[in-house]
Order: C-alpha cells, then structure tokens, then sequence
C-alpha cells in the first residue's frame, strides 16, 4: 500500500486550504509549504463511498494546462465537470493524460 501525499504534507506541516465547493458534491482545497509553494491539491468526492485524489503541485499543474481553459481555475474546473457529467471523468482524465495520483476511499 502506498502512503498518502496528505500524510507527508501534515509531517511537513504544510498549510491546507478550506475546502471550495467545486459542483457538488466535488471540493477542493490547495496544500501549501510555509513559503506558499503549492505542494499539492486535494480532490473530494463526498459521495456515499467518499473518496479523494490527492495530486502534488506539479501533477495538478499540468492537470490544468491540459483541462482547463481561462485565467479562473475554479471556474475553469467548474466547466471541465459541467462538461464530464459521470463521476469517474476525473480519474479518467488523469489516467489518459498518464498524471500520477492517489487515490484515498474512506
């Protein structure tokens, strides 16, 4: 089993953001060093089996490059699920761009 970003990032004591409402039920929150470099960012899906993805901060930045259009990023993540309507369209846009994650089932 593979260990966490998040539990690295708590040792580390990085600096976890307040989660934002994406599309319910999807939030997010960035994580960041005591410097504000983005270490990396959480993905929450608060479904009846909740689940996470957790991303370093350069996974989630070409994450976006690929994804995302405009300067606004959560409005930018907002239509890239408007327009990917099942669940899984997250994972499965990062599993065909090849961008590492970890995925977290609570």
């Amino acid at each position: 089993m593979s260990l966490s970003y998040s539990g690295a990032w708590h040792r580390e004591g990085n600096r976890f953001e307040e989660r934002i409402l994406v599309k319910d039920p999807v939030y997010y929150r960035h994580v960041y060093t005591e410097d504000g470099i983005l270490s990396g960012v959480i993905v929450d899906y608060e479904l009846a089996d909740d689940f996470h993805y957790e991303l370093t901060g350069d996974a989630w930045k070409q994450f976006s490059a690929r994804y995302f259009h405009g300067d606004d990023e959560l409005q930018a993540f907002r239509a890239f699920l408007a327009s990917n309507q099942e669940w899984s369209a997250f994972e499965k846009a990062l599993d065909a761009a090849g961008i590492e994650f970890k995925k977290e089932t609570f």
